[in-house]
């Protein structure tokens, strides 16, 4: 009797511990902050007015990463 008392008692505690394991590893992944971009433009449009033929505009867009992850620029195309 003492026996299977004890046996039940290890195999409580062990499924306890184990539980308890369980549930701390999800708070762990569930606390982590998302890492990402995040992009921020002040003046994302510039309207180019009418200029004299052969005459280059030139304009600066200023393109800032907000974010906590390293932001990527790819394929920048006109409209």
């Amino acid at each position: 009797m003492k026996k299977t008392n004890s046996i039940i008692v290890i195999l409580f505690l062990v499924f306890c511990l184990a539980h308890q394991g369980i549930a701390q590893e999800k708070v762990k992944l569930e606390v982590k902050p998302k890492v990402k971009p995040e992009v921020k433009i002040e003046h994302p449009v510039f309207v180019f007015e009418s200029v004299p033929e052969g005459v280059h505009v030139l304009h600066k867009f200023v393109i800032k990463n907000k974010g906590d992850a390293l932001l990527h620029i790819q394929d920048v195309l006109p409209p």
